[in-house]
């Protein structure tokens, strides 16, 4: 859909309603113009200026429909040139999205534009163009191919009074195009940019849905001749139009000074782990991670744990938490872990935790029992289980008779350790001397070294 040439509403990065910041193009002589404000963050404070305020130096901000880089308070600049990646459109049914890529002069705090780039759109199927803009003048499109994966150099220079040399290369195909324009009214040369956006629909005013495009990458960005590092930059995320939700992230500059990146992977993955459950271990346990990406994604990068609370991390999908002998490791263990997507998106902190248990429970049964035929009676004990431990073992009671047989066995799950317990029945043995013991083992499975033992008589 061609038409979508004409949204590229690269004019102004967002008017505020204060004359001059930034680029407050006229309705008169624009079909359409965006009406949110570009919200600056000082980074230090976190908080937000006036609508209007002029960003700082090094500043990050947000925008509606860009992301990227500029510069709006060291001109006036009279050229610009950046290459980046043409990326690959992720198609996401039959919704029109659209996103371009282009350097260019002014645009940002001023009513003029000088801009050449490409886009990439979506509406069921994918599709690549060409472009060069000289507002108030709508967009045209360049005969030129373009295919994801091409490497292309953009170059906008001006030449006095209002004439301009705007170059686009494909280095990839190794076609060229090159066009000189006047602009009819004087340019400004207030801003230099290099920008992934979101064009905006001149019919209706409205931003279109950024194109998922993954990542696009910029480099050899400069402005008169400099890195963009070497001026007061401001650093655009780009968000939803009401609300702090990104929707592009771009990254920090190279150590070049001159590259960097914009994606619209802003998610970070999902990982989970297998391997701790929910109980109690007498053995060493083997932890296994695994990370997904969200759909669109650029995929996982790695992942990471933490044993000691965050201080170090380990890349690494598994890692074993041992049960030595000398008990060091008994008590819940906890593990943090988290990973990251091939863009940077980091997931935040996950904690599970391993239990261990190596110390073998004692079981005591230091009272006698009585009971009267027929009746309700008490057989008392408990299961002694040093801390840090699991908190209950399994406890299996046998009663014999004088001549040894077993008589009576019960199983009691789930007992707590270090408590006196009564196990309570209604006693039918005849009368009669008996012998009743008492078995445990823990729930981390650590058997008892001997049973404990005392008498029951029946009346």
């Amino acid at each position: 859909m061609k038409w979508c040439l004409l949204g590229l509403s690269c004019a102004a990065l967002l008017v505020v309603g204060t004359a001059g910041w930034p680029g407050a193009a006229s309705a008169a002589t624009r079909p359409a113009t965006h009406t949110d404000p570009l919200v600056t963050t000082q980074p230090a404070a976190g908080a937000r200026p006036a609508v209007g305020t002029r960003p700082f130096h090094g500043t990050t901000v947000t925008s509606s429909n860009w992301a990227g880089f500029d510069d709006s308070t060291d001109g006036p600049f009279t050229t610009v040139t950046g290459t980046w990646t043409q990326p690959r459109v992720r198609t996401t049914g039959s919704t029109f999205t659209d996103a371009a890529f282009w350097v260019g002069l002014d645009g940002d705090n001023s009513d003029t534009v000088e801009q050449i780039g490409t886009e990439g759109y979506s509406e069921g199927v994918a599709g690549y163009d060409a472009w060069y803009e000289m507002y108030p003048l709508y967009p045209v499109t360049i005969d030129m191919a373009i295919h994801a994966g091409d490497v292309l150099t953009g170059t906008v220079t001006w030449a006095a009074p209002a004439a301009f040399t705007l170059t686009l290369v494909n280095h990839t195909t190794g076609k060229s195009f090159t066009t000189g324009q006047t602009m009819s009214i004087p340019p400004q040369l207030a801003s230099a940019e290099a920008i992934a956006e979101a064009p905006t629909d001149d019919s209706s005013g409205d931003v279109i849905p950024a194109t998922n495009f993954g990542i696009v990458s910029f480099s050899d960005c400069s402005f008169d001749g400099q890195p963009i590092s070497a001026y007061d930059w401001n650093q655009i995320n780009m968000t939803f139009e009401y609300g702090d939700a990104l929707v592009a992230r771009t990254s920090t500059l190279g150590a070049d000074g001159e590259s960097f990146s914009v994606t619209t992977d802003v998610t970070a993955p999902i990982t989970t782990v297998s391997g701790a459950g929910s109980g109690w271990h007498d053995k060493a346990v083997k932890l296994r991670f695994r990370a997904t990406d969200n759909p669109g994604g650029q995929g996982v990068d790695y992942t990471e744990y933490s044993l000691d609370g965050g201080a170090t991390w380990t890349h690494g999908t598994a890692v074993t938490i041992s049960a030595p002998s000398d008990h060091s490791k008994d008590g819940a263990n906890k593990v943090l872990y988290r990973s990251a997507d091939k863009v940077g998106n980091l997931e935040r902190k996950h904690t599970c935790s391993v239990l261990i248990d190596t110390r073998r429970p004692t079981p005591v049964a230091k009272w006698a029992a009585a009971a009267v035929h027929g009746a309700r009676t008490a057989v008392r004990f408990y299961v002694s289980d040093p801390r840090p431990g699991s908190p209950t073992a399994s406890v299996t009671i046998r009663i014999h008779n004088a001549r040894g047989a077993l008589v009576k066995k019960v199983v009691l799950a789930d007992a707590r350790v270090d408590r006196t317990l009564n196990y309570r029945f209604t006693c039918w043995l005849p009368k009669g001397s008996y012998r009743f013991s008492v078995a445990a083992t823990d729930a981390a499975g650590n058997p008892a070294k001997a049973v404990a033992a005392n008498t029951l008589v029946v009346r």
